[in-house]
C-alpha cells in the first residue's frame, strides 16, 4: 500500500510539473504576464537565445518585444514530448519544443522554425512546483519566406550553415538583425555546453543547490 501511495504521489508531481510548462507556453504567447510569472520561483534564472538573467528582466524584455511587434508578426511555442525526473523537492523536466515565429527581416516576411528542447530545473516549495532555472538546448532551425522571392535568398545566405553552431544559424542571424546579443551561455545540441548542462541537472537531482 505504501508503494502504491508513493507511485500516486510521484504521478501527481509529474502532472503538476508538466502543467507548469504548459501554462508557461500559453502565458508567454498570449502576453499574460502575471500568469507567466507564477510559473517561476521569484529567484529563477533564464537563459535563451536573446537573454540571460533574472525572471523580472525576462518579463520586462518580453513586454518590450511585444510592444514593437508589427501586426503581421507573431510567435507560438508548440510543446511536444516531456520527460521528468524527480528526487524529493528537486526535479528536471526536458521538453521538445517548436518555436514558431513570423517576422520581417530586411523587409521580407519570414516564417522561422526552431527545433529545440527546454531543460528546466524545478523545485517544490511548500506544495508548489515552480521553475528555478530554465535553459534551451537548440537542435536545428530553418527560415522560410512567407512569399518566395529573390530578396529572401540574400537574407538566408547570411546564415552560417556549417560547424557546431549550424543548428543555431538562423536564430543567430535573426537576433543580430534585431540588434540583440546572443548570450555566451546559450546551449547548442551535442556540444560541451549541453554536456555541462546535463551534469548540472544530475547534481540538482542529487540535492546540490543551484
Amino acid at each position: 500500500m505504501a508503494d502504491e501511495s508513493s507511485e500516486w504521489a510521484k504521478a501527481l508531481d509529474q502532472i503538476q510539473i508538466c502543467d507548469v510548462r504548459r501554462a508557461w507556453a500559453f502565458s508567454l504567447d498570449l502576453g499574460e504576464w502575471e500568469r507567466l510569472r507564477s510559473c517561476f520561483h521569484p529567484d529563477a534564472s533564464i537563459t535563451v537565445s536573446w537573454y540571460s538573467g533574472s525572471l523580472d528582466g525576462f518579463i520586462v524584455r518580453s513586454q518590450a518585444m511585444v510592444a514593437t511587434r508589427k501586426p503581421e508578426e507573431h510567435r507560438k511555442h508548440w510543446l511536444g514530448n516531456m520527460r521528468s525526473e524527480i528526487n524529493g523537492t528537486h526535479a528536471v523536466l526536458e521538453t521538445d519544443v517548436l518555436i514558431l515565429i513570423r517576422e520581417f527581416i530586411d523587409g521580407t516576411l519570414f516564417d522561422y522554425t526552431s527545433y529545440a528542447r527546454f531543460y528546466d530545473l524545478f523545485e517544490k516549495r511548500g506544495a508548489l512546483w515552480r521553475i528555478l532555472e530554465w535553459n534551451r538546448i537548440y537542435d536545428k532551425d530553418r527560415l522560410d519566406p512567407v512569399v518566395p522571392a529573390g530578396d529572401a535568398a540574400s537574407v538566408e545566405a547570411q546564415a552560417a550553415l556549417e560547424g557546431p553552431e549550424s543548428g543555431f544559424a538562423f536564430m543567430k542571424l535573426r537576433q543580430s538583425k534585431r540588434g540583440r546579443t546572443v548570450p555566451e551561455s546559450v546551449v547548442i545540441r551535442d556540444t560541451k555546453g549541453e554536456r555541462n548542462l546535463r551534469r548540472r541537472g544530475e547534481s540538482w537531482l542529487a540535492g546540490t543547490a543551484v
